[in-house]
């Protein structure tokens, strides 16, 4: 890959502003095809509205981000979604969405005078998505098919950090709608944005230390900018994304701390979609024949894989240590 500078940052978020790709799928995905079983679990409706719109926000290499030399969405998120869209005998068309659109957007439907009537926006997204109650309860499903944890970015010669206790009196800078931004204001006891949350407490307060200033962004490529040019002194991501950026940025960024809240990714989905069956059975049927595996070591992120028997719907459950108190 070429090495993140503030030219290819620039592009991408040029990109990130919206547009769609029917992205050329990698080596990794070669030999997946349709599988007649999984197929003809999905409903006629679904298979009427082909190409099916994906939802994905292209700013977290390598996850999901843009080529910016082609303009395709690309990643092993992506990769992974063309290979669950063959295995289920769709054709599937990628759009740069907002982070923090997404959810909404699955549950917008078009206007009557477009497409034909009352259809979903967006099938599904796939966009590094950690499944939350919260999520859950405002009407959207999620289908384990990874796992992460989050990771703090440090820029070279900067101030470090080794736990969540070393963000106070800093700035921090997330990505809007992520767990990590819910997380920096749940750590001072509050919810994004600034209001107190009953009943709980300010970390940084009980410590003697000023609060975070979290700066929030619209987008992970204008974060980490951020980080880059020292306007924020941390940087809080997904760790397959935290350590892709430091193997792009030439020493420039490093990891801070190790790893934390290492929770499960989740394919997101209106509740009960009918997509569901098919979309669960497809996923287990990639892991189960090796695809999975050879998408994940293309991209260098193989250390998050699950096995089929980890497949589920809406498992909210954290792995080891987690970064910040419950709030």
């Amino acid at each position: 890959m070429r090495a993140l500078t503030f030219a290819l940052a620039a592009a991408i978020m040029l990109a990130a502003c919206g547009g769609t790709s029917t992205p050329t799928p990698t080596t990794a995905t070669t030999g997946v095809t349709k599988v007649d079983t999984i197929a003809n679990e999905v409903p006629a409706a679904i298979k009427n509205l082909s190409p099916l719109q994906i939802a994905t926000d292209a700013t977290y290499a390598p996850n999901e981000f843009v080529n910016p030399d082609s303009g395709a969405i690309q990643g092993w998120d992506i990769d992974f979604g063309i290979a669950l869209c063959k295995v289920m005998g769709l054709v599937c068309t990628f759009n740069n969405v907002t982070f923090d659109d997404i959810i909404a957007q699955l549950k917008a439907s078009t206007p009557s005078e477009v497409a034909g009537g009352d259809k979903p926006r967006y099938a599904f997204s796939i966009s590094s998505w950690t499944p939350t109650q919260k999520r859950e309860a405002g009407g959207i499903d999620f289908i384990t098919y990874y796992k992460a944890g989050e990771a703090w970015l440090v820029k070279a010669g900067g101030p470090t950090i080794t736990s969540a206790a070393d963000m106070c009196g800093h700035a921090v800078a997330v990505e809007a709608g992520t767990t990590e931004e819910s997380d920096a204001w749940g750590y001072m006891g509050k919810q994004v944005g600034g209001t107190a949350i009953s009943g709980d407490k300010d970390n940084c307060a009980a410590a003697g230390k000023q609060d975070i200033n979290v700066l929030s962004f619209g987008t992970q490529t204008e974060a980490n900018s951020a980080l880059l040019s020292g306007r924020a002194d941390f940087g809080w991501l997904d760790q397959p994304v935290a350590g892709y950026q430091v193997s792009q940025t030439g020493g420039k960024l490093q990891l801070g701390g190790t790893a934390c809240s290492v929770s499960p990714y989740g394919i997101a989905l209106v509740k009960g979609s009918a997509l569901e069956t098919a979309m669960i059975d497809a996923a287990k049927y990639l892991m189960d024949h090796g695809y999975y595996t050879s998408i994940l070591t293309q991209w260098g992120v193989q250390s998050g894989a699950v096995t089929s028997a980890d497949v589920a719907l809406n498992n909210n459950s954290s792995i080891g240590p987690t970064c910040v108190p419950s709030y």
